[in-house]
């Protein structure tokens, strides 16, 4: 016993076998005791979602001229003209008469220059080509619309639209799309995918749950499942873009935009009052300070409180609207106001939603669900049952069979024991990572212990080649043959899982992840430590 404690592989082996132990101890809570272990949909019930990403890839054949004509003739209801002049890089329009200042801006052009020039006006656009396509489809789309690239100029439209809509807008400024599919492209750009992976991926990690699965499909579809969540909350929270926007009343009904989420600087957790009411405190950007206190003096909200609501949407829903308090509107007068309260009454759970998109901010493009479902705790729970069980059984038939092929407790106690060990050190492995384990992974430890097994009668059968244990060198020659075959098997076994993994979506990467990890603890530890094992067992027996 002595010379097998005093050898390294055998200690390495031990001492991680008591570090899962540890690891996997259940843990105290207000709850009762908890394991580390997270368990995915599978298991811990929950829900799904299948999102798609709205957008296309387009590329317009216009001429920046006749959007600027339509764009002025249109607003001002008279013809205008419209010069290119590319050594100022810069549109001038000019038509009869006498326009507002404010003409260009309300446009879409806030870099213009408003000149009067006898019966007649010249505005100057400080935009480019590029600069006047994209400004149309945004206005004409009420889209945001991300600049591509030149040649040939193409641009992400984030947003749903269809080719025959976005022909017709053309059509109407004298283009068109280019053919095929160049030219229109249902899809979003990699780098868009990404962006909104990631802010998925803050807004879950808000809610608390870490790991959560949000698989891409073809640049077009997201898959997330959210273990130990509602349907209705998922959708809250994923299945909206979380645009929010501030608002003015101007007249009547009518209202214009002020800001939208992306000036908020920073956001504060919810707060309730006496009442029961509750508001999320943000603080305004510099710059959208003063794009409220510009809007609340250009429509006279500070003077005249009553007449120019302040109002606040969340994905154009309602979200809040009253006049603002006296005591703002007085500083307002003065100075920007940077710290405001989005209020949304009651409902402490649309505060706390809130609060996860003014945090987070919102998604860079609009989706749709297109898919949902839920797996009850009840029925998760019966999944874990069975999972235990079928984990309980794969082991004792394991040992059925390596009692039936030796008949010796000396090869069987420790091969069982081993090959369970590998399996305690997979799940320590899962918690200490926070990976999810689901129906695919525990078909990957069941793989592994199958694996491990083979592995362990080849080192059994080369030692015992002649029938009994040898020792000194040709003990170790016959280890160091059987973990020749072994590294082999192993190397195939995991460039095998790799695609799987590659793939990065559904039940494939859960069992190719955990196949990886269970050979590689196998062949690292518990194998080079059964070796030994086994080795000392049998010539002590002898």
């Amino acid at each position: 016993m002595t010379e097998i404690t005093k050898d390294p592989r055998i200690m390495i082996f031990f001492v991680a076998v008591a570090a899962a132990l540890v690891i996997l101890i259940p843990m105290p809570s207000e709850d009762g005791f908890h394991s580390r272990l997270k368990y995915g949909l599978d298991l811990e019930g929950g829900s799904w979602l299948q999102l798609k990403l709205q957008g296309a890839i387009v590329q317009p054949q216009v001429d920046p001229v006749n959007i600027l004509k339509k764009q002025f003739s249109d607003s001002l209801g008279q013809p205008v003209e419209v010069e290119w002049r590319p050594s100022s890089y810069d549109y001038q329009i000019t038509f009869e008469g006498r326009a507002a200042r404010t003409v260009a801006e309300n446009l879409g052009y806030p870099q213009a220059t408003v000149t009067p020039r006898g019966n007649a006006t010249a505005v100057t656009l400080e935009a480019s080509p590029i600069g006047v396509i994209m400004n149309y489809l945004k206005t004409s789309l009420d889209s945001d619309v991300k600049y591509l690239e030149s040649d040939p100029i193409s641009f992400e439209v984030r947003s749903n639209v269809t080719r025959e809509a976005l022909e017709a807008i053309l059509a109407d400024v004298g283009g068109t799309l280019a053919p095929g599919e160049a030219g229109f492209s249902e899809g979003v750009t990699e780098e868009t995918v990404d962006e909104t992976k990631q802010v998925l991926d803050r807004k879950l990690n808000r809610l608390g749950l870490a790991d959560i699965k949000v698989r891409v499909v073809d640049n077009k579809f997201i898959l997330i499942d959210l273990a130990g969540v509602s349907v209705h909350d998922a959708q809250e929270i994923v299945g909206k873009p979380g645009v929010f926007e501030i608002r003015i009343q101007t007249t009547g009904n009518e209202s214009m935009h002020v800001l939208y989420g992306d000036q908020i600087a920073d956001v504060s957790l919810p707060t309730g009052d006496q009442s029961g009411n509750w508001g999320v405190p943000f603080t305004l950007s510099d710059e959208g300070a003063v794009a409220f206190q510009k809007a609340a003096l250009d429509t006279g909200a500070t003077r005249n409180r009553m007449e120019h609501e302040i109002s606040m949407n969340l994905d154009n829903e309602l979200i809040f609207s009253a006049p603002l308090a006296q005591d703002l509107a007085a500083s307002l007068e003065v100075a920007p106001m940077r710290n405001m309260v989005a209020q949304v009454g009651g409902d402490s759970q649309r505060a706390h939603e809130l609060y996860i998109h003014l945090r987070e901010g919102a998604l860079p493009v609009n989706v749709e669900i297109i898919g949902s479902g839920q797996v009850t705790a009840a029925l998760g729970d019966q999944f874990k049952k069975q999972v235990l069980i079928a984990g309980i059984i794969a082991i004792l038939a394991v040992g059925l069979v390596i009692y039936y092929r030796y008949r010796d407790p000396r090869i069987v106690i420790p091969m069982v024991a081993t090959s369970f060990s590998e399996v305690l050190m997979m799940l320590a492995l899962a918690a200490l990572l926070k990976w999810q384990l689901d129906l695919a992974a525990i078909a990957g430890i069941i793989a592994v212990i199958g694996t491990g097994v083979d592995h362990l009668v080849i080192i059994t059968d080369e030692l015992l080649y002649e029938g009994k244990m040898p020792s000194g060198k040709i003990y170790l020659a016959r280890l160091s043959s059987a973990f020749g075959i072994i590294m082999a098997a192993a190397a195939t076994t995991i460039v095998a899982m790799l695609p799987l993994f590659a793939m990065g979506f559904g039940a494939f990467k859960s069992f190719a992840l955990v196949t990886i990890a269970g050979v590689l603890i196998g062949v690292l530890i518990a194998r080079p430590a059964y070796g030994r094992i086994i080795g000392r067992i049998m010539q002590a027996g002898e």
